[in-house]
């Protein structure tokens, strides 16, 4: 089942027209992890609602995790290490904390394709990246920014599976994460930079 333009993104739109909604919730204490950049966003305005649920299959390493990462008591320190491991820098075998506002953006795009009828598992093409990773995939041709926001853990690439790419991407940027990028047919890029859209 493909996912219409209308459907994916209408499933939470209306939610988000009030504007009257908390942002995201704050940090559990104890957590060494920086908050996320705050921006008002309709992604801010629709934490309430998105389930804190992330399905998440990495095809590098054929590792495939279903994780709660907010609960009652806050963010989840197991289930953000979890994530952490399975976004990892698995050529360097390197683990850090990313930016958690990216979870809460993959956590809205399986709410709404579940909501749409789909599994919404995500496909994570690449999370984060050391700089020694970064150069090799230049150096490899790949196109990797000299300086990524993978590299800063602040970014990720993927598909929903079952999901249209262009629709994916069209959500991504209606959410306002902050970068947006379509790799036509191949994945979406998101990142808590600036707002800004771009094709590749």
């Amino acid at each position: 089942m493909n996912v219409t333009r209308r459907s994916f993104i209408g499933k939470v739109a209306a939610t988000a027209a009030c504007g009257l909604l908390p942002g995201i919730p704050a940090f559990a204490a104890g957590l060494d992890i920086p908050p996320p950049v705050r921006t008002d966003s309709r992604l801010d305005k629709l934490v309430p609602f998105i389930e804190p649920y992330l399905d998440l299959y990495n095809p590098n390493t054929d590792e495939r995790q279903r994780v709660l990462f907010f609960g009652t008591a806050g963010y989840d320190l197991k289930g953000l290490q979890i994530i952490n491991y399975l976004l990892r820098d698995w050529r360097q075998k390197q683990v850090v904390q990313m930016d958690v506002r990216l979870y809460w953006a993959l956590a809205a795009m399986r709410t709404a394709a579940r909501r749409d009828g789909l599994s919404g598992e995500i496909q994570v093409n690449s999370g984060y990246r050391s700089r020694k990773t970064n150069d090799l995939l230049r150096a490899e041709g790949y196109g990797a920014a000299v300086n990524s926001f993978h590299t800063r853990a602040r970014a990720i690439d993927f598909v929903v599976k079952g999901g249209d790419v262009a629709n994916v991407a069209e959500y991504a940027q209606w959410l306002q994460i902050g970068g947006t990028g379509h790799y036509r047919g191949r994945f979406v890029h998101i990142d808590s930079g600036d707002q800004r859209v771009w094709f590749g």
